[in-house]
């Protein structure tokens, strides 16, 4: 009969490696012995280290018999990968395991980072990877590239990254190969092969100082060793290993102060033109209106989908055609933003100078390029009738409103005793008096709308502003772009102006002199948010709910205009 004995319980904290350059990972493991229950504990802080994976538990059970005498020891590991975030002298500081009822508590472990590159003996790293920034300190909204490079001595069976998710930056992939092209290089005096693992494009959407946190890749590396099994098909076995990059510092520069408040999320450098389809037309007839923009920079930045036409113009939402620079490098690229425009009028018509104000990194200051004034020569259309053809829809409803139409159905005349006129001649009488009487109908009818379009104008100004608010989307940039245009329509149906922007200070003006309550502190709040929303992220329900404070306060405004 055999006699069964367990060894010893004991409890065990260790790193694979104590000495180690930067951007290299240690293996921290606790392994248990012949607990009765698995170890509870939870890792310390440690702000020296990022944990990359963990805890991955095993366990083993090995069973001898020595001299009729069966020995049992069970094992149970918990690892962790652990990368440095800085050189120096680093510490694990102690951690405490439970064990069932029992407590056990580690010594702290100290941990040597060399610097990459140090002369010391021993200190060549055989492989790593390096995150560089080709611009540190870029203008909010400028674009600074990072690329990623490995760099070995030995050979690379497989490669699989990490990317940040670089909060504080819009970013573009700007390349990522299938496979790694490697290519001669020195580095700290030391020759390695190196490979471009990714580039991407950053552009930062706040100012002060950013951190980039490091990227971390597991990499596998062929192992050399002195015989292995030569009827094996793939070569010598790889071994995993964890590296990382450093962390990076990027110090963003706000844009300047403009002194004409003009500004804008444009940075780069563009170029604005625009182009209509013909300039001789006739009334009710559709032209085409082109704004091409190009150049350099973020494009998706590029908007100028709030554009104000005349009100001689009906204007359909524009079709947005974008196609990015191929070169790739530096993102860039053309914008088309293309409009169907119908003059509802007669005469000429002027589609006044659209700005592009952004501000170029290069030059370090605001530049503002235009387009050319557009004049259309709009001919009369001969078909048009006041009743229904050549008017928009707000003018039909208008005419509704202050027009009783002349019954022009043919009279049913009944015959009772003797007439002293017949029916027929009746009829013949009445018709020759409308023909007369219908080009003085149409002078007065169209005077009347001329005098009363201002009037009726103003009166819906509210409503009309209320309708650009409800169609406003979801995304907070676009909710604060109809805020916008919505104070923009209020002003000019109130006023009868047909101005295409206002700056935040000329509304705060007209809303004061119009406000008996001093609203306008919270127009120039809400105004000056939207402003900022591009490099201040509002929340959706922020934005909504500023919608529903200007109505409130486009309400109070109006009770007291006059």
């Amino acid at each position: 009969m055999a006699t069964l004995i367990w060894a010893d319980e004991s409890v065990n904290v260790t790193v694979n490696r104590r000495d180690i350059i930067e951007g290299e990972s240690i293996t921290l493991t606790v392994t248990t012995n012949n607990v009765k229950s698995d170890p509870e504990l939870r890792l310390p802080e440690m702000p020296d280290f990022k944990v990359v994976s963990g805890p991955n538990q095993s366990s083993s059970t090995n069973v001898q018999f020595i001299n009729g005498k069966m020995t049992k020891n069970s094992t149970i590991t918990l690892s962790w990968n652990l990368i440095p975030k800085r050189t120096g002298q680093l510490t694990i500081p102690a951690m405490k395991i439970q064990v069932g009822k029992k407590s056990y508590l580690s010594t702290p472990i100290t941990i040597s980072v060399s610097k990459r590159g140090s002369s010391q003996a021993g200190k060549v790293a055989q492989f790593f990877i390096e995150a560089k920034v080709d611009n540190n300190t870029p203008y909010r909204g400028e674009q600074t590239t990072l690329t990623y490079t490995l760099y070995t001595k030995v050979d690379v069976t497989s490669f699989d990254d990490d990317v940040p998710s670089f909060k504080g930056f819009w970013t573009e992939e700007l390349y990522a190969p299938k496979n790694l092209k490697l290519r001669e290089e020195r580095k700290n005096g030391v020759k390695y092969y190196a490979a471009t693992i990714k580039k991407i494009a950053l552009f930062p959407t706040q100012s002060g100082e950013i951190i980039i946190e490091p990227m971390s890749a597991v990499i596998g590396i062929r192992e050399k060793q002195q015989r292995w099994n030569d009827f094996s098909l793939f070569g010598p076995p790889s071994k995993k290993y964890t590296i990382s990059t450093g962390e990076l510092s990027i110090d963003v520069k706000p844009l300047p102060v403009r002194q004409n408040g003009n500004i804008s999320a444009i940075v780069g450098n563009w170029n604005i033109k625009s182009e209509v389809s013909t300039s001789k037309i006739k009334q009710d007839e559709a032209i085409t209106f082109k704004i091409i923009i190009n150049g350099t920079g973020n494009l998706q930045t590029v908007d100028m989908t709030e554009i104000y036409f005349p009100n001689e113009l009906e204007v359909f939402d524009p079709e947005i055609e974008s196609k990015e620079n191929p070169l790739r490098d530096k993102i860039g690229g053309e914008k088309k933003f293309e409009w169907v425009l119908i003059p509802r009028f007669a005469g000429d018509i002027f589609i006044p100078k659209i700005q592009l104000n952004y501000f170029d990194p290069k030059q370090g200051k605001w530049v503002t390029k235009s387009t050319s004034r557009h004049k259309l020569n709009v001919a009369p259309n001969e078909k048009a009738l006041i009743s229904s053809i050549g008017l928009s829809k707000e003018e039909v409803e208008l005419m509704g409103e202050d027009i009783r139409f002349i019954d022009e159905s043919q009279p049913k005349w009944r015959n009772r005793n003797r007439a002293l006129v017949t029916g027929t001649a009746l009829t013949l009488l009445l018709l020759s008096g409308m023909v007369f009487a219908f080009p003085h109908a149409q002078n007065i009818t169209k005077q009347r709308m001329e005098k009363s379009s201002g009037g009726w104008q103003a009166r819906r100004a509210l409503i009309s502003a209320f309708g650009i608010l409800d169609s406003a989307p979801d995304s907070p940039e676009e909710i604060y772009t109809h805020i916008y245009r919505a104070i923009i329509s209020y002003i000019n149906q109130k006023n009868g102006t047909k101005k295409i922007e206002y700056s935040t200070e000329e509304i705060i003006d007209i809303i004061k002199s119009h406000d008996g309550a001093e609203v306008y502190k919270e127009f120039e709040q809400i105004l000056t948010r939207g402003e900022a929303v591009r490099f201040a992220p509002v929340s959706s329900q922020d934005a909504q709910n500023d919608v529903q404070k200007i109505k409130d306060l486009l309400k109070k405004v109006d009770h007291v205009w006059s």
